[in-house]
């Protein structure tokens, strides 16, 4: 097994988790209800309040982004490390099968999904009533569990983007969330390059978004609505101005959007991702503090600056309260997913 990839397997599996984790406590919050709630930001793992649709979650505790996203990596590695769609229709299948994440935390994109593939399951034929807005599919969830796309491709961008969009037309299947969805799978198999930097993250990242639009637009549903690529362009150029990093978060939020939507979510991560220099810890507590949709904007952002730095500044602790609360051993998948790749 390849160490180097163990360990960006597991930093990204590792920040993921725990940016979902932490984002669940501070999702639907303001950017200032935030800092006046948890005494400039949220830092560590607490229990979600009655503001949160994760109410009851117990400290720790995971919701559908990385749950989904490691049911996901478990079905890729019974697959032997190769992605089809049928890895994807069967953690959908299981993932629903799981009260806790299927009954909270489902929103109407997965669950049309999943009441199709059970349908094809049973030899039925299902087709939704009423007219189907696709342009309210281009949802972030895409992009939330998209990270083995990355990682079963290390140092392989194109082949990254081609699972990426094999995994998203499953659910999502517009050329939005496909353009999301490959931006992040690009930025993480960059990561894995030896002399990778933030800065040529970041540009697998834009040429991800810029690829992924290109075959949505080919092979999907074309729908309303702005563009990633424009949006994760502006987001990187906040980044980069010379106001504070304050105002920096502050413009992320009430401009670029942190929301439901994919041309929100994506740009924002990777402007989080920019402004903390690619800081993993950092990075995942401003994504946790930035406000509305947290949790996914967290998750995404903790799963591309985790590939980045690896696991060897992830508090150990930290992994050993995300295992027992969720009962997952994280360790053990990326151990597993690293073994597929071989030397």
């Amino acid at each position: 097994m390849n160490q180097s990839k163990y360990s960006k397997i597991l930093g990204s599996l590792v920040y993921c988790a725990l940016g979902d984790a932490m984002g669940a406590v501070t999702e639907n919050l303001t950017f200032d209800q935030i800092r006046e709630m948890y005494n400039g930001g949220l830092r560590e793992l607490a229990e979600p309040g009655k503001t949160a649709f994760a109410y009851g979650n117990k400290a720790g505790q995971i919701t559908d982004d990385f749950s989904q996203t490691y049911l996901l990596t478990e079905e890729i590695i019974k697959n032997n490390g190769v992605i089809d769609p049928e890895c994807v229709e069967n953690m959908l299948i299981r993932w629903s099968g799981i009260p806790r994440y299927f009954n909270r935390f489902a929103g109407p994109t997965t669950r049309s999904a999943i009441d199709v593939l059970k349908a094809k399951k049973e030899g039925r034929d299902y087709r939704p009533e009423g007219v189907i807005d696709y342009a309210r599919q281009a949802t972030n969830g895409s992009a939330m569990k998209i990270s083995p796309a990355g990682f079963f491709n290390p140092c392989d961008v194109d082949k990254a983007i081609e699972d990426a969009v094999r995994i998203t037309q499953v659910t999502h299947d517009n050329h939005l969330s496909i353009s999301g969805a490959c931006a992040v799978a690009a930025a993480i198999s960059s990561a894995f390059e030896e002399d990778a930097t933030l800065y040529s993250v970041m540009q697998a990242g834009i040429y991800g978004a810029k690829r992924g639009e290109e075959i949505g637009k080919e092979r999907s549903r074309v729908v309303g609505g702005p563009s990633v690529v424009t949006r994760m362009d502006y987001a990187i150029s906040v980044a980069l101005s010379s106001v504070t990093k304050e105002e920096k978060l502050r413009q992320i939020y009430e401009i670029v959007g942190t929301g439901l939507h994919i041309s929100e979510a994506v740009p924002a991560a990777f402007g989080i991702m920019m402004i903390c220099e690619g800081n993993a810890w950092d990075s995942v507590c401003e994504a946790v503090n930035v406000g509305y949709d947290t949790d996914t904007v967290a998750a995404i952002t903790g799963s591309v600056v985790g590939a980045l730095e690896g696991a060897e500044k992830a508090d150990p602790a930290l992994i050993h309260v995300m295992d027992r609360e969720n009962d997952i051993r994280i360790e053990e998948l990326a151990r597993k997913a690293a073994e597929c790749l071989g030397d």
